[in-house]
């Protein structure tokens, strides 16, 4: 399995507003410098966001999604230090459509086929499907995160939408085996990457509990066949 080569997610926002970064990586020697030093290590995915999903800011526009995006091409083809080979190349979005959008992007420039869908949103529906259906058997992983969340329209809200049922940990088992059964009927679920998703749509007293049983949700998944790699942070 590919996740084998490597340690850790290495996170570049480039928002004005993000709560991992604080609008550093808009200044270009600072992003460069990170994504250099990421590149340097090659047990590190580089993930890349344009729109900070944390409850104090407000939603944008695809269109302003797409712009911040471009920069971010631009800003790397003019850096001939920057090579991302046969590394994994992360895009951090709730929508499907902009995901996309961004892998042909990145593939025309680059040359570059190995991608991961780094969702927050945890929405299982038809647009997505139609959206991964392309990407089946090739160099790609999507990342499902464990939330609440109605719909994507709703991401930027959810902390509205805590879990109501008493048990954390089920309700993240129950959601993670939702998760791989639609995957499977896709006959994708080799291709599935597991997120608790800290933070999104929980409590300080839920993230907790997900925190220290995390070894307890991994043996109940285990017991029942899905063998899935988790992304934990």
């Amino acid at each position: 399995m590919f996740l084998n080569q490597y340690k850790g997610l290495g996170v570049i926002n480039r928002t004005p507003n993000s709560f991992s970064g604080q609008g550093l990586h808009l200044q270009e020697e600072t992003f460069h410098q990170s994504l250099e030093l990421f590149l340097a290590d090659p047990s590190v995915i580089c993930d890349f966001g344009f729109e900070s999903t944390a409850p104090m800011n407000k939603a944008i526009s695809q269109d302003e999604e797409r712009e911040r995006f471009f920069h971010f091409l631009e800003s790397i083809k003019k850096n001939p230090k920057i090579s991302f080979r046969d590394r994994y190349v992360s895009f951090d979005t709730y929508r499907p459509s902009s995901f996309v959008f961004m892998a042909q992007e990145f593939k025309s420039a680059f040359g570059h086929e190995h991608f991961i869908f780094n969702d927050v949103s945890g929405i299982l529906d038809a647009e997505l499907k139609e959206v991964l259906l392309p990407f089946k058997g090739k160099s790609f992983y999507y990342i499902y995160s464990f939330t609440h969340i109605p719909s994507r329209d709703q991401v930027q809200n959810h902390m509205q939408f805590p879990d109501e049922s008493g048990d954390i940990l089920k309700s993240a088992h129950d959601a993670f085996s939702k998760a791989y059964a639609w995957f499977k009927d896709l006959g994708m679920e080799n291709q599935l990457i597991l997120d608790a998703a800290f933070g999104f749509s929980k409590s300080y007293e839920d993230n907790w509990r997900v925190i220290e049983g995390y070894g307890e949700l991994v043996d109940s998944l285990t017991k029942e066949g899905i063998i899935i790699p988790h992304l934990v942070g």
